[in-house]
C-alpha cells in the first residue's frame, strides 16, 4: 500500500509541475509571485512567533490565542470556497479503476487538502516557535496544533467533495456562488458601515472562557497551547477532530459515487426557449447575413447554456461590485477617481473577468468540434469575427447589468457616466478581442463548459495577459489625460473615439493575423483542442 500512495503522491508532484506554466518567463514569474506571497506570510509567522515567545504577554493569550486559531480555522475552510477554488490536486475518482481500497484514496484526499492551507501551516509554524520560546509556556503545549490541523485537513476534505457535488447541479452553481460573495463581502461593509465599534463591545462582553465556548475546538485548542492540559479539553479537541473525520469520510465516498453527469442532466433536456427568449436568440440571424448571423446566434444559445459563463457572468456584477464597493463608499465625497468613475471600474473589472471565457480563448468551449469549422464552407475570419460579436453583445449586457446594480446601490449612475462606462468598456473590449483572436489560436485550450475550476487561457498566454494590459490601457489613458489637460468632455470623446478607430485597424490586423495562424497550425490547434481533461482537478 504504502507503494502505491507513493507512486500516487509522486504523481501528484508531477501533474502539478506539469499544470502550470513552464516557460522559462512564466516560471520566472510564478516563482516571484510566490515568494513575495509567502514571505508575507513568513513575517506575519516571525511576528506571532514574536508575541507568543515573549513572557508579558501571556495574560493576553487566553483572548489571543481562540480568535487567532478561529481565523485560522476560517481562512483555511472558506477562503479556498469564496475564491471559488481548492487547489490543484489529482481527480481521485479516477483511480478507482486501480487496485487501491477507497479508504486509502480518502487519506490521500486528506494529504492533498495541505496544499489550501499552507498559510496556516507557515503561521502554526511560527507559533509553535513562539511558544517553545516562551519559558511560562510548557514544553508540551504546542502539540495541541497538531489535532487542530488534522481537524482542519478532515474538514476541508469533506466541504470540498460538498461543494463540488452542489457546483455540479444546474442552477446550484450560481446560488453558491452569489451566497459566496455576499459571505465574502459581510465584513467589508460592516467596517463601512461602522458596525465594527458595536460588534467590539459585543466581543468584548462575551465571556470566551465560559463553559458554552470551551466546547468549541479553536478554544479548545487554544487552551491546551496556553499549558491548560486538562482532560476536558483535549476531550473536546479529540471529540471534534473525530467528527470532522466522520464527516469528510461520509462526504469523500459520497463524492466516489456522485455522477456529476447524470446530476445535470436530472431535470432532462431543457426546454425549447419560447416567446420573448426565443426572440432574443433569433435577433442575431435576423439582423445579420449568413453565415455570420447563424454564427452568432449558436455562440449565444451555447453561452446562456454554459454553467461556466453563467458562472462569470453572475460574479460580473456581484463580485465586481463587492471588489470595489468598500473603497468607493469610504471615499464618497472626496472627489476622488475611484468615487467618481465606479462605475466604469466596475465595468472594466467585469469585461477583463468576462475575458475568461469570451475571447481570451474563443475556440476552447468547441474542443474537438472545432474541426467542423475547416469542413465547413465559412471562411475563419467569418468564424472568429461572428464570436467576437456575440463576445461583444455579452459584453454590453454585462455594463447594463452592472449599472442597474450600481443605481439599486445608489452609486452615482448619471446618463454621462452611463456613457462613459460605455465608450471605455467597448473601447477596450476592440483591443482585448484583437489581443483574444491570436491568443485563441497560438494558445489553444480546451475548456469543459460546466467546469468552473479550471482556467481556459494557456498559462504563459495568461502571464503574458500581464504585460499587455497596460499597453491596451494606454489609448483609454490618453483620452482621460486629455480630459485633464483640457478640462473638456469634448476633448475626452475625441481621443476615445481616436482609441476606437486605432483599435478597429489593430483588429483588423490581429484578426488577418489570427486567421493566417489558424490555416498554418490546422493540425497542432485541433490536436491541442481535442485533448481531454487530465488527472488534474482544479
Amino acid at each position: 500500500m504504502l507503494s502505491s500512495t507513493r507512486a500516487i503522491l509522486w504523481a501528484q508532484w508531477r501533474t502539478l509541475f506539469n499544470y502550470y506554466p513552464r516557460h522559462q518567463g512564466s516560471l520566472v514569474f510564478l516563482v516571484l509571485m510566490s515568494a513575495v506571497w509567502y514571505g508575507a506570510w513568513a513575517l506575519g509567522a516571525a511576528a506571532v512567533s514574536i508575541l507568543l515567545a515573549n513572557p508579558e504577554r501571556v495574560p493576553l493569550f487566553p483572548r489571543l490565542l481562540p480568535a487567532g486559531l478561529f481565523l485560522a480555522f476560517l481562512y483555511w475552510q472558506l477562503v479556498p470556497l469564496v475564491l471559488v477554488s481548492s487547489g490543484a490536486s489529482m481527480d481521485l475518482k479516477r483511480l478507482l479503476v486501480y487496485p487501491i481500497p477507497p479508504a486509502r484514496l480518502f487519506d490521500l484526499e486528506v494529504l492533498l487538502r495541505l496544499s489550501t492551507g499552507l498559510e496556516v501551516l507557515v503561521v502554526l509554524a511560527g507559533a509553535t516557535v513562539g511558544l517553545l520560546r516562551n519559558p511560562l509556556i510548557p514544553a508540551w503545549a504546542p502539540l495541541a496544533f497538531v489535532p487542530f490541523i488534522v481537524l482542519n485537513l478532515f474538514l476541508a476534505a469533506g466541504l470540498r467533495n460538498l461543494l463540488a457535488r452542489m457546483l455540479a447541479r444546474k442552477r446550484v452553481r450560481e446560488l453558491v456562488v452569489l451566497l459566496l460573495v455576499l459571505a465574502a463581502a459581510a465584513p467589508q461593509l460592516l467596517v463601512l458601515s461602522g458596525a465594527t465599534g458595536r460588534l467590539r463591545g459585543m466581543l468584548d462582553a462575551i465571556p470566551f472562557d465560559g463553559s458554552l465556548f470551551q466546547l468549541l475546538p479553536w478554544t479548545a485548542a487554544a487552551r491546551l497551547a496556553q499549558g491548560h492540559g486538562s482532560a476536558g479539553a483535549w476531550l473536546v479537541l479529540l471529540g471534534w477532530t473525530a467528527v470532522a473525520w466522520r464527516f469528510g469520510r461520509w462526504q469523500f465516498f459520497r463524492g466516489l459515487r456522485f455522477d456529476a453527469e447524470a446530476a445535470r442532466s436530472t431535470a432532462g433536456r431543457p426546454a425549447p426557449a419560447s416567446g420573448w427568449r426565443e426572440r432574443l436568440y433569433r435577433a442575431p440571424s435576423v439582423l445579420l447575413p449568413d453565415p455570420l448571423g447563424a454564427i452568432v446566434e449558436k455562440e449565444i444559445r451555447f453561452l446562456s447554456r454554459a454553467p461556466r459563463f453563467r458562472l462569470v457572468f453572475l460574479m460580473g456584477f456581484t463580485f465586481g461590485l463587492v471588489i470595489w464597493l468598500p473603497l468607493a463608499l469610504q471615499e464618497r465625497g472626496s472627489g476622488s477617481a475611484l468615487s467618481t468613475n465606479y462605475l466604469t471600474f466596475v465595468s472594466v473589472y467585469a469585461l477583463l473577468l468576462l475575458g475568461e471565457v469570451t475571447f481570451w480563448n474563443s475556440l476552447g468551449f468547441d474542443r474537438s468540434a472545432a474541426q467542423f469549422w475547416y469542413l465547413a464552407p465559412v471562411k475563419f475570419s467569418t468564424i472568429l469575427v461572428g464570436k467576437n460579436i456575440a463576445a461583444a453583445l455579452v459584453v454590453f449586457v454585462e455594463i447594463t447589468a452592472v449599472a442597474l446594480v450600481c443605481s439599486l446601490l445608489g452609486m452615482p449612475v448619471s446618463s454621462a457616466k452611463l456613457a462613459e462606462a460605455y465608450s471605455v468598456t467597448l473601447t477596450l473590449t476592440v483591443y482585448l478581442l484583437a489581443v483574444g483572436n491570436l491568443g485563441s489560436t497560438h494558445y489553444p485550450r480546451p475548456v469543459n463548459p460546466v467546469q468552473s475550476w479550471r482556467s481556459a487561457s494557456a498559462g504563459r498566454f495568461q502571464a503574458l495577459l500581464l504585460l499587455l494590459y497596460p499597453v491596451v490601457a494606454v489609448p483609454v489613458a490618453l483620452a482621460y489625460g486629455a480630459r485633464y489637460a483640457f478640462e473638456s468632455e469634448t476633448a475626452f470623446y475625441l481621443v476615445m473615439a481616436f482609441a476606437l478607430a486605432l483599435g478597429a485597424v489593430v483588429y483588423r490586423i490581429a484578426i488577418e493575423s489570427a486567421v493566417s495562424t489558424a490555416e498554418a497550425r490546422k493540425e497542432k490547434l485541433l490536436e491541442a483542442l481535442a485533448r481531454g481533461d487530465g488527472p488534474v482537478s482544479a
